[in-house]
């Protein structure tokens, strides 16, 4: 996957920003910088680079990774159960792990950070994400077990910076993109055109509809088979949004909008009956 870091200087002056390197569950080839750094370091096992910037100047590093999921299971895994996510990093800090935080992106471009536990992830924001609702990772195309995020990931983001842990927050870049373009979007766009057209009594057919649909089978499929064996009304919520976006460019069925809304709103007032029995409820 080919990607690029951007980064918009607010006010001139130095700036020290971490770049991608190789680490678990992380690899990565062919780092370009657009502006050559003044000094290039490591330090607490991160890799970065000073850059003298003026104001409103861009940055990008681009590079290519590949990105893999980490299972690990360590001892101190199922013990955190019992107590809320929120103190995690705390009660684990206390009994003598080395605890950091990491920050970094989620590849669909959005900031992110976590936590690494004598080197292994720990995420209580995506644990509690996915007990609330298991397709939240679905534009992603993961739909992991919310007991995944004690000691590993999904395989879809990007380490960039380990911090200690509890300490501020380091700069960091402001946007993560592919640099190959991504069908997606356009196909989306067409799509909800061709919504909005057949809701004003312009037929359009499925024609428009059906090449987002099947995209989003080929990239969503096997992750939304997933969420449908943990939690089979997340899925269900999904594939009646496209039944009834299919409707109104054929025959608009209301039944079928009213039992996707009806299905919406319950799956968010209701805690997941994905949350395992064991584990702190409704998070």
């Amino acid at each position: 996957m080919d990607l690029a870091l951007r980064f918009r200087a607010p006010a001139s002056g130095e700036y020290l920003l971490p770049l991608p390197q190789d680490l678990p569950g992380q690899a990565v080839e062919d780092l370009f910088l657009s502006r050559k750094p003044q000094e290039l370091y490591e330090a607490r096992g991160n890799l970065l680079a000073r850059f003298a910037l003026e104001e409103g100047e861009a940055l990008e590093a681009r590079f290519r990774l590949k990105a893999h999921p980490l299972r690990e299971s360590p001892p101190w895994g199922k013990a955190l159960l019992k107590e809320p996510p929120e103190a995690w990093p705390g009660i684990l800090a206390h009994r003598g792990h080395k605890v950091e935080r990491a920050l970094g992106f989620l590849l669909s471009g959005k900031l992110h950070s976590w936590f690494l536990v004598d080197g292994l992830p720990l995420d209580p924001h995506l644990f509690q994400a996915l007990q609330e609702n298991p397709a939240h990772l679905l534009p992603l195309g993961v739909a992991p077990d919310p007991k995944a995020y004690l000691g590993g990931h999904e395989g879809r983001r990007l380490l960039l910076l380990k911090t200690p842990w509890p300490g501020e927050e380091e700069p960091l870049w402001q946007e993560l993109r592919a640099l190959r373009p991504d069908p997606l979007p356009p196909l989306r766009a067409l799509a909800f055109a061709s919504l909005g057209l057949s809701a004003l009594g312009l037929a359009t057919g499925p024609w428009p509809y059906l090449p987002y649909l099947g995209l989003l089978a080929l990239r969503q499929g096997p992750a939304l088979k997933a969420v449908f064996l943990r939690s089979p009304r997340h899925a269900l919520e999904n594939l009646l949004f496209h039944a009834f976006a299919l409707s109104v460019t054929l025959a608009p069925a209301p039944g079928l909008g009213l039992a996707y809304l009806a299905l919406f709103l319950w799956n968010r007032l209701k805690p997941s009956s994905a949350t395992p029995p064991e584990s702190p409820e409704g998070a």
